[in-house]
């Protein structure tokens, strides 16, 4: 009697609809992009539900002047650009009306957290660049000696 090989027990076939089943409920419900982001985060920059976060090493003003500065040598105007000792918020958008949010939050002393965030969906190009240019000012001003930004006469670097 021969068997046919290609066909596979009743219980195997239904072991595998439901490992399918649960593998696409898991990739659509995005607990994997969540557990993705959380292990990058070891790494330092997380990017979750298309916002892009990072620590940074400095306080809030210098990060905000990093950030102004950052947003004009990327061609962007800022709308809006409310700032105090502990936060700021920051709103612009790019010429095809891709529209720009940065948030900053004090943690403690000398370190901020920045959030960047391009599109209402978010686009993870765009979060990058800007953060990497405003993490870039901020070294070369570090480098340099230079403040970044000066409020009410103070320098606002470390």
């Amino acid at each position: 009697m021969s068997r046919n090989i290609f066909m596979a027990p009743p219980w195997i076939a239904t072991m595998a609809g439901w490992a399918t089943l649960v593998l696409l409920a898991a990739l659509s419900s995005g607990c994997v992009a969540l557990f993705f982001g959380a292990a990058g985060g070891a790494a330092g920059t997380v990017y979750v539900m298309g916002k892009l976060t990072e620590e940074l090493s400095y306080d809030v003003p210098a990060v905000h002047g990093a950030a102004q500065h950052a947003m004009k040598r990327l061609g962007l105007t800022l709308s809006e650009d409310r700032a105090d000792a502990l936060s700021a918020h920051m709103e612009s958008e790019f010429a095809d009306r891709a529209h720009v949010w940065i948030d900053l939050e004090s943690l403690d002393e000398s370190r901020t957290r920045v959030t960047v965030r391009v599109g209402f969906t978010g686009d993870e190009v765009r979060s990058r660049r800007i953060l990497d240019t405003i993490k870039q000012t901020l070294h070369q001003a570090r480098d340099s000696g230079k403040p970044v930004a000066r409020k009410e006469g103070v320098s606002s670097t470390q």
